[in-house]
């Protein structure tokens, strides 16, 4: 049995990555468009609802900003509380932490009532 909820705020965040990576297709994403924090945050939480923990390194392969500012982001995100170190995998591996997800689903579900 699924959730439907989740499985409709996992839809809803890969459409916002979409819609974010068809606009840098159109306006540049160097700065002034782009939105790294939101991406990074959004492909975390996919994972996450996944059962999935992400490694950093692979993150940043699919972002649209540089190395240096999705690590900070990352580091910044950790901070906050809203990242956390995979039990069993290495350093490397990352997952959202349970408070930054409720407040992921809550948002992408009161986003699908635009």
């Amino acid at each position: 049995m699924t959730d439907k909820i989740l499985d409709s705020s996992v839809e809803r965040a890969q459409q916002f990555l979409a819609m974010q990576r068809k606009r840098s297709l159109f306006f540049s994403n160097d700065g002034l468009f782009g939105d790294p924090a939101w991406e990074l945050l959004l492909e975390i939480y996919i994972a996450t609802e996944q059962h999935q923990c992400v490694s950093k390194s692979d993150l940043l392969g699919k972002l649209s900003t540089t190395d240096t500012i999705a690590s900070r982001w990352i580091t910044v995100f950790s901070n906050h509380d809203f990242i956390t170190r995979c039990g069993k995998h290495d350093a490397d591996c990352i997952c959202m932490t349970d408070h930054a997800r409720a407040q992921c689903v809550a948002y992408l579900d009161a986003a699908m009532d635009l």
